[in-house]
């Protein structure tokens, strides 16, 4: 079979497809094709759907084609860290998209700030935004250290205001993704300090970026890590007797329907999630959201991962 006529008849799924090559069948003989001779977009249509290629393989297809939303859906089912060639093909992406938006000179590791266009009037930055970001981060990347690290590559987008130019995110208050992550400065709710609600933000993205359910990790988790951010931030710890004493004021029952609450009281939330990221506890915490992850009840979910029922939780710390 002539190798034209094959590249011609892309839409025709290999028998074989391996890293470097595809494997087409011919009239009378199998054809090899380089995929490295295919436009982006029929490599990555080629690549993507087989799991046994190499994930970096596949990433790299896809972001070569254009196609972020189906490298980032790649990305978002495996709860490895983004280390070796997978770290590789993100970095070279974020410098890419860095340079795309004019930000490429003003990165400084970890966060990028951004405020308007390059050499247009920058909107002002709120003092100590960088020190209540480093804060933020270092008190989510404490609670969740148990988790497998970075969760993301590149540094975090922070964005001031409305940038006519620059913006990664037009329109958007955030953008979670393995690449980038974007945040926009917003006023923090009344009682709420900018660098607990970033840390509240922060535990969001990374309760994202770690292989959700389907359905999303539940309300009464992401609301209760939320507001252990922001006690962590605040310095708070939280104080483990203040949790257990507001989870007996509230009860078995009370805990029990929390979990399944359209609306969960965030004060609560925060008392069940404490003892779940405690330091003592902390270990347990990716065997309980693989649990989750796995459709486990809640109620088995914590007594497989941590030896704990809502009733221990009421008279434990």
């Amino acid at each position: 079979m002539d190798p034209a006529l094959a590249l011609s008849a892309l839409t025709q799924q290999p028998v074989v497809i391996e890293r470097s090559t595809a494997e087409l069948r011919g009239e009378l003989l199998p054809v090899l094709i380089p995929l490295a001779a295919l436009p982006p977009a029929a490599r990555a249509q080629w690549l993507l759907p087989h799991e046994e290629i190499e994930l970096a393989t596949r990433v790299s297809a896809a972001l070569e084609a254009g196609l972020e939303r189906p490298a980032w859906t790649l990305i978002a089912h495996q709860t490895n860290p983004l280390v070796g060639r997978l770290d590789l093909v993100l970095n070279l992406w974020c410098a890419r998209e860095l340079a795309r938006l004019g930000l490429s000179g003003r990165q400084n590791g970890w966060l990028v700030v951004i405020t308007g266009a390059p050499g247009a009037p920058a909107t002002p930055v709120p003092a100590g935004l960088e020190s209540d970001t480093t804060l933020a981060l270092a008190s989510v990347h404490d609670m969740f250290s148990s988790l497998n690290w970075p969760r993301w590559s590149g540094p975090l987008l922070l964005v001031v205001g409305q940038p006519a130019a620059g913006d990664p995110a037009p329109g958007r208050e955030e953008l979670i993704r393995p690449a980038l992550p974007v945040l926009r400065m917003r006023p923090p709710a009344a009682g709420t300090t900018p660098a607990e609600d970033l840390a509240a933000r922060l535990a969001t993205v990374v309760l994202e970026l770690t292989a959700p359910p389907a359905r999303g990790w539940p309300l009464w988790l992401q609301f209760g890590l939320e507001e252990v951010a922001k006690a962590k931030v605040r310095g708070e710890g939280p104080s483990p007797l203040r949790m257990l004493a507001l989870r007996q004021q509230a009860g078995a029952a009370a805990l029990t329907a929390l979990l399944t609450a359209p609306a969960p009281e965030r004060a609560l939330c925060a008392a069940l999630c404490a003892p779940l990221v405690h330091t003592k506890r902390r270990p347990q915490l990716p065997n309980f959201l693989d649990l989750l992850r796995h459709d486990v009840d809640v109620a088995g979910a914590l007594r497989l991962a941590y030896g704990l029922t809502i009733d221990q939780l009421v008279v434990e710390r």
